[in-house]
């Protein structure tokens, strides 16, 4: 593609007279195709996994999948159960779609669960993203994920290389 080209395609969602030059515009819901980059603990003690769509319109695309343990919120307000839970759902599903085993003292310290999920750099992965709107923070629209695992076959005919006889030494 063009420097114009993209020039083009980014100026017809951009109005340069009112619209923030840094932001981030995310996925649209949808189900993707996703392979995990990187796992940290974000500024805000949240599991943090920056994870690529590897196939695809939005190819090359990245989401930050941020899932909070806390048990209050930022100003010491009790979370609904609900949310704990559903959290603790997220962890658990995404862990068992990578094939990363989590310890119980993962669950007291983000620092361990990072390590432990620092091993799913590079796994890839099913995503289903929904997106509902936030009435309160409508530029923080809420995100429901869904993670399904992807069953690599290295037995697959269709990854096995090619040998002709060249190739072979004797």
């Amino acid at each position: 593609m063009s420097l114009r080209d993209r020039a083009k395609n980014v100026m017809s969602n951009f109005d340069a007279t009112k619209d923030d030059i840094n932001g981030y515009e995310g996925l649209p819901a949808g189900d993707y195709h996703m392979a995990v980059e990187n796992v940290q603990e974000s500024d805000y003690g949240q599991l943090s996994m920056k994870a690529q769509v590897i196939e695809g319109d939005n190819t090359r695309r990245i989401e930050f999948i941020n899932i909070g343990l806390d048990e209050v919120t930022s100003k010491g307000q009790p979370l609904p159960d609900f949310v704990i839970d559903r959290n603790i759902k997220t962890v658990a599903r995404l862990a068992a779609v990578l094939g990363v085993a989590i310890s119980d003292d993962a669950w007291d310290s983000m620092q361990i669960m990072v390590h432990e999920f620092s091993k799913a750099v590079g796994k890839q992965f099913k995503m289903t993203l929904k997106i509902r709107e936030n009435k309160k923070n409508p530029q923080y629209p809420y995100k429901e994920y869904e993670f399904e695992e992807i069953k690599e076959d290295p037995f697959d005919a269709k990854d096995a290389p090619e040998v002709s006889d060249d190739d072979v030494p004797f």
